[in-house]
């Protein structure tokens, strides 16, 4: 009885403050008192009387009545133990995060936080978010805390199905440990002796009983360590040091296309599993309903929206010298480019005839070609990215003896039919025959279709025919191609050239924009170089400009460290350059799909008649009598490097006409051409003015039509042609 009365004086004194406040005199001066304050000087705590505080407060409540869609027996409401949440009190214009988690979910389950709570501090206390990402407590996907939310049992882990476990594979994979750009840097730079991974962002082990070793895959990393120029006595408390200038710009520069590294007014995206599923605008501006989110305040996602389809407009945030949007390239002026499609062309910002993927013309998404296991990883830890990618040309295409390997859906759990359920306007069911990739695993979404192969579209619903090598016309049918060639070192267009790719570090300053000065870079096309890849093909061969680095130390005084041929140790601290097979760590060479491919392959004399394909740089080659090269002598066009007396070679040599390597090399068995495959491509070239057709028959034996080279019956044919002219 007492409370009850206690309850009604209170109300009563309230309905008077309100009614003495209401009809006041215009100019009357009346004391006012905030409602939390009012609250707080009455001793009235909200959770006590809701019914008070609901009234006066507009207290608004979700059921969490959802259950997981593959396990009804899970509530989520058992996750955070909250029947109903009153986050949308303040939060009332947030949107439904997607169709695969509804309003029904509720917000703890993600975020944490207290969902009986009122009152801005006590529940966002308990928010579940990275304290170091600088973000705000926005955002419970970074990956130093993902476990107690994505990852949480039966949501993205906790699955007997290994594939379904997206955590523990995301932080595996190449973007959640960046083992590949570690390794490659430090391995041409001299800060470890072999190309294989040591490290990773930050520590990871694979505990689940599956290493694949044949494939590469490896059992642990550990984290990358920490740089210092000083010795360990200036690190207390960090156990695991480094000496090597190398890893200070891997943490200061690098890590910032790590996954989970926030990006920035230039390029705004978000951590974790937000950075591939959520979208921001360009402005990095909220576009949504809730009032709680400042509209003028950038680094927030477009809108409280997870996509499970990532768009092309995330993945080249990182991977940028794979796409530039039309937008973006008609603002250079020096740009010659050929428009195939309305939507954005793809190749890069900076010089040269850029000509669209044939893929990305036809409409294809990244997502379209790149399997989840590509994307976020398949549970293994692996040093290389091509080691980690299972999608091949041929998984698709076939090669020239065979069709693509297929195999049936006959279980309705099926990983295919699961992934389907997000894709647009199609489906897989039992009974459909799938594409495997090169792991052996089914597609999503290529299959056959009334007898024939195609790709569909995950998000946009399109067909795609998809052509067969094996009906190809007779350039796939060389035998000196034939399993010696990878698909794109005839089909790609271009590869890319970065240019300043010069860093420049300030000794003695604290902070990373302090560290280091800034370049601008720019990034330009030109026709592929050619090496051998890690698969023992040949392949396009990234060469991008000599990595150049320049210290400074406290006084500001310029210390040696890399020569301009970048094959020198530097002497401040003993920093090497140099990598432990002998090679420039400054010049390098790296197999890669330019993901420029084209129908039509390049010409015959492209290859057959270029120094520059054959990674010697541009110039004049004079071939010799011997049969063995040693002879051949080349004259580069650009020839500094012959003035300056540093070297008789090119500026953009990866090799010597010998196949004597000059270029560092961080893939396992990938390696510039020897001498020998040198001498045997060059001798093609001899034949290539008069048999400059891939289906002329001479290709078909190479052995047979030397022989019949040095006869005399080919003799006279030369001559008879030669008089012709």
């Amino acid at each position: 009885m007492n409370k009850i009365l206690c309850v009604g004086s209170i109300l009563l004194l309230a309905i008077v403050a309100f009614l003495s406040v209401s009809f006041a005199a215009p100019d009357e001066q009346n004391e006012t008192l905030p409602f939390q304050s009012f609250m707080e000087e009455m001793q009235i705590a909200p959770s006590s009387e809701p019914s008070l505080y609901s009234a006066l407060q507009e207290i608004r409540e979700v059921a969490v009545t959802a259950t997981l869609p593959d396990y009804p027996w899970v509530r989520v409401s058992e996750y955070r133990g909250y029947l109903s949440e009153k986050c949308v009190s303040c939060h009332k214009g947030t949107e439904q995060i997607g169709e695969s988690h509804p309003a029904s979910f509720g917000c703890t389950v993600c975020h944490g936080g207290d969902g009986d709570a009122v009152d801005k501090d006590t529940a966002h206390a308990t928010l579940i978010y990275d304290p170091d990402a600088g973000t705000g407590k926005r955002n419970p996907s970074s990956l130093s805390v993902v476990d107690k939310t994505c990852g949480q049992s039966y949501c993205h882990s906790g699955h007997s199905l290994k594939d379904r476990n997206h955590i523990e594979r995301v932080k595996k994979s190449m973007m959640g440990t960046l083992a590949g750009m570690i390794s490659g840097l430090r391995y041409q730079w001299g800060a470890q002796g072999h190309r294989e991974a040591n490290y990773g962002v930050r520590s990871v082990e694979d505990k689940d009983g599956d290493l694949p070793v044949n494939e590469g895959a490896l059992s642990r990393l550990q984290a990358l360590p920490f740089f210092t120029d000083e010795g360990a006595a200036s690190t207390t408390g960090i156990a695991n040091v480094s000496r090597h200038i190398g890893d200070r710009l891997l943490k200061d520069r690098c890590f910032k296309c790590h996954i989970d590294s926030p990006g920035g007014p230039e390029n705004f995206r978000s951590q974790g599993c937000a950075a591939c599923h959520f979208t921001y605008d360009a402005d990095g501006l909220y576009k949504g309903d809730d009032p709680t989110i400042p509209r003028h305040e950038p680094g927030h996602p477009k809108r409280h929206s997870m996509t499970a389809l990532t768009p092309d407009s995330i993945c080249t945030q990182c991977h940028q010298s794979y796409q530039a949007t039309h937008a973006e390239l008609s603002e250079q002026k020096d740009v010659a480019v050929e428009i195939l499609s309305e939507k954005s062309v793809a190749p890069l910002p900076g010089f040269g005839k850029i000509r669209q993927d044939v893929h990305m013309e036809a409409g294809f998404e990244c997502i379209d070609c790149h399997t989840q296991f590509d994307i976020m990883g398949d549970g293994n830890i692996y040093s290389k990215q091509h080691q980690a990618v299972e999608i091949r040309c041929e998984t698709c295409h076939g090669d020239t003896d065979s069709r693509p390997l297929i195999a049936k859906v006959a279980d309705p759990l099926d990983r295919v039919i699961r992934l389907a359920r997000s894709y647009t306007g199609w489906s897989n069911s039992v009974g459909d025959w799938m594409v495997l990739s090169s792991r052996q695993r089914k597609l999503a979404n290529v299959k056959v279709r009334e007898g024939r192969i195609v790709a569909l579209g995950k998000r946009s619903g399109k067909v795609y025919p998809v052509p067969l090598t094996v009906d190809a016309e007779a350039s796939h049918k060389i035998p000196g191609h034939k399993n010696k060639l990878e698909c794109t070192a005839c089909h790609s267009q271009w590869v890319p050239d970065c240019k300043g790719c010069h860093a420049t570090f300030l000794s003695g300053q604290t902070g990373v924009d302090k560290s280091w000065a800034s370049v601008k870079q720019m990034v330009e096309v030109k026709s592929p170089s050619l090496m051998l890849g890690p698969r023992g093909k040949v392949t396009p061969m990234f060469s991008q400009e000599r990595r150049v680095l320049s210290v400074f130390d406290e006084q500001k005084k310029s210390i040696a460290v890399m020569r301009d041929n970048g094959d020198a140790s530097g002497f401040y601290r003993e920093w090497t350059f140099t990598n432990p097979h002998g090679y420039s760590g400054g010049r390098l060479a790296y197999a890669m799909n330019p993901h420029s491919i084209g129908k039509q392959v390049r010409s015959c004399a492209s290859c057959h008649m270029s120094s520059q394909a054959l990674g010697l740089g541009e110039g004049d080659i004079s071939v010799g009598v011997n049969s063995s090269g040693k002879d051949d002598i080349l004259l580069p066009l650009v020839r500094t490097e012959i003035t300056s007396g540093r070297s008789q070679l090119a500026p953009t040599a990866r090799a010597t006409l010998r196949g004597e390597p000059l270029a560092g090399v961080s893939q396992p068995r990938a390696r510039p051409f020897n001498q020998k495959e040198i001498s045997r491509i060059l001798r093609v070239g001899n034949c290539i003015p008069c048999h400059d057709k891939y289906d002329d028959p001479i290709y078909q034996n190479m052995k047979k039509s030397y022989l019949f080279e040095k006869s005399l019956i080919h003799r006279n044919l030369r001559k008879r042609i030669l008089d012709q002219q």
